[in-house]
């Protein structure tokens, strides 16, 4: 379907604030790319389990294991959520 996945995950950086005020706002790739733009080499994103939910089974949720993985920082940090949600 694609030739790469990107993730915008919501993550802690080490020397964040506690509470909401330290989420930081992240482009995780599925693949790094290349300088000229094609997919290189895979970033360590898996997905963990599939979550078992009451209701709306229709929608797949599953917890996506990024350990190691590198991304890029957009916006300023700490400031994800109101990147995320403006």
């Amino acid at each position: 379907m694609t030739s790469n996945i990107l993730h915008l995950v919501l993550a802690r950086l080490l020397d964040a604030p506690v509470g909401t005020k330290g989420i930081s706002l992240f482009l995780v790739p599925k693949f790094i790319p290349n300088a000229d733009g094609t997919p290189g080499v895979r970033n360590p994103i898996f997905c963990g389990a599939i979550e078992e939910k009451m209701g709306i089974h229709g929608n797949s949720t599953c917890q996506m294991n990024m350990d190691g993985a590198s991304g890029c920082l957009i916006g300023e940090p700490n400031k994800g959520l109101n990147a995320m949600f403006p």
